[in-house]
């Protein structure tokens, strides 16, 4: 059935490929044309004009069309120049359009496999400048081998070389971007209505540009006298600000404007005296404005690569800031339901034991049965001694009977701060609605880490503990010992534990130390930050 389908479709086909190759063909060969014969009114000679535009024209289409097509240009370019031959009497000029074009096109076949692998716009336009440059090389060398032969002067081939690298490098940059405006267009067939997103052209810059154009053609036409100084720097400007507003795209469009303006200040004043200086001029600032598009550009794109990377980063930052709340939360549901495990059942069962002793106790008929009895009620009272002080580690208790600050007090009241001298002072401010429990247990577990390490190794006479509500809960401690050592983070894990955990709740803790003391600063989001 796909065989019959394509048979009956083969027709349609073949008249399809045709019209591509006809249009192909005729566009590409009036085009040629018409660049040749706007070269003849800049450039005098025959042969530099058909090397001057339509060099540009050639190597572009070499580098963006199909290899399928290329043939087709090159058969139809030296057709149209075998067609001028009875007109034109230069017969050497027109054979060496001839022989130039074949030389663009096995060029062409050297260049196309390093074309394809390029994927970057500045790579691109560096690639098709170097590709001007090498044919232009390509056609000086020629022109000088066949200078001797033909009476032409060294001079002459550098000429050509120059029309081959200006048109070059002026038109490939421009018909580069029409390939690329009009390649690159977003339909979104899957909307309502069809959406049509132009991606790179934008109409301000060709609104800049028509006003440099303007500006520039008044002032040549009354101040070119006046101005010629200035000239130079008058045609870059255009050229600097477009690349900087609209990148290589600017740059581009700017180029050709400033031909443009070059070519009319030639043919209204005279202002070049040589078609050399004219072409070398042209040259110059097409190169330097499609240089700065280029570099702005690429600029814009690292610019945008690295924001871009920021905000992966950012996002990657919040999702572990995230997981490692969630990690605390989990870790504070394990620890108070092995708490509750442990006062329920171990505690029951501890309680159980030691009644069960006693009683063995009352019923003994023997020492040893008394002694057995005692071993047994000793050993549950250290089980039982210990299960409180597990107990208290995995969740505090009065934190949860008193509530944080009286915890806080009954903690200090447990360090013994009186009977060692220690003048102990607590400014509690928060307002328990605004507390979750989570943060409460946190700050619970803070202060008791930095008082311990106080009553360790601090050899403090003033203590001072502040919590704070605000923006976020404020936990400041002060104390007037000897401070921290340097090497603090290296010798013990509690403050780097609590550094984890705050950091864990998205909050932020300093540390300032020196032999006149300590102060330590912890900040936590209240409830209403953290939902």
């Amino acid at each position: 059935m796909s065989e019959i389908t394509r048979r009956q479709h083969l027709p349609r086909l073949i008249l399809t490929h045709a019209f591509t190759y006809a249009f192909s063909l005729i566009v590409y060969t009036i085009s040629w044309f018409c660049l040749w014969n706007i070269s003849r009114y800049l450039v005098s000679d025959l042969l530099l004009a058909g090397l001057f535009l339509p060099t540009g024209l050639k190597l572009a289409i070499y580098a963006l069309s199909p290899r399928r097509l290329w043939p087709l240009f090159t058969i139809g370019e030296i057709g149209l120049i075998a067609l001028m031959l009875p007109v034109i009497s230069d017969d050497s000029a027109l054979y060496l359009l001839m022989l130039f074009s074949i030389f663009s096109h096995g060029l062409a076949i050297a260049f196309q496999p390093y074309w394809r692998r390029l994927d970057v716009y500045w790579k691109q336009l560096l690639a098709l400048c170097c590709f001007a440059f090498a044919y232009a090389n390509l056609c000086g060398i020629a022109l000088l081998m066949v200078s001797k032969p033909m009476g032409m002067t060294i001079d002459y081939a550098l000429e050509g070389a120059v029309s081959a690298l200006t048109g070059g490098i002026l038109l490939m940059p421009f018909f580069f971007l029409l390939y690329d405006y009009l390649h690159r267009q977003i339909w979104q067939p899957l909307s309502p209505t069809l959406v049509h997103q132009e991606i790179t052209l934008r109409s301000s810059a060709l609104v800049w540009c028509l006003a440099f154009f303007s500006i520039g053609l008044a002032a040549e036409l009354t101040f070119l006298e006046e101005m010629k100084s200035l000239s130079l720097l008058l045609f870059l400007l255009p050229n600097i600000f477009m690349a900087y507003r609209y990148g290589w795209q600017g740059g581009v469009l700017a180029s050709v404007m400033n031909s443009i303006l070059l070519a009319t200040a030639r043919q209204i004043s005279g202002s070049f005296e040589t078609d050399l200086e004219l072409q070398s001029f042209i040259a110059t600032q097409a190169s330097i404005g499609l240089g700065l598009g280029i570099a702005i550009s690429r600029q814009y794109l690292l610019s945008q690569q690295l924001k871009k990377a920021n905000e992966n980063l950012q996002a990657e930052l919040h999702n572990k800031k995230q997981l490692a709340k969630q990690l605390v939360h989990v870790e504070e549901d394990i620890r108070k339901s092995v708490a509750r495990e442990l006062h329920d059942e171990i505690g029951q069962n501890i309680t159980a034991i030691q009644i069960q002793s006693m009683l063995a106790k009352r019923l003994a008929n023997s020492e040893q049965a008394e002694t057995i009895a005692d071993t047994t009620h000793e050993l549950a009272m250290r089980i039982h001694t210990s299960t409180r002080q597990l107990l208290k580690q995995l969740r505090p208790q009065a934190l949860d009977e008193m509530g944080l600050e009286a915890a806080i007090r009954q903690l200090a009241t447990e360090m013994r701060f009186k009977e060692r001298q220690v003048d102990f002072k607590l400014n509690f401010g928060i307002l328990a609605d605004r507390l979750d429990e989570v943060t409460a247990v946190t700050l619970y577990r803070i202060v008791q880490e930095l008082l311990n390490n106080i009553c360790k190794h601090a050899q403090a006479s003033e203590v001072q503990l502040s919590l704070m509500p605000g923006s976020q809960f404020s936990l400041e401690l002060r104390d007037n010992g000897v401070g921290l050592p340097d090497d603090w983070r290296s010798r013990g894990h509690g403050l780097r534990g609590i550094e984890e955990r705050v950091h864990a709740l998205s909050g932020q803790m300093t540390i300032r130390s020196n032999e006149l003391g300590c102060r330590i600063t912890v900040n936590l989001p209240t409830k209403s930050d953290t939902t």
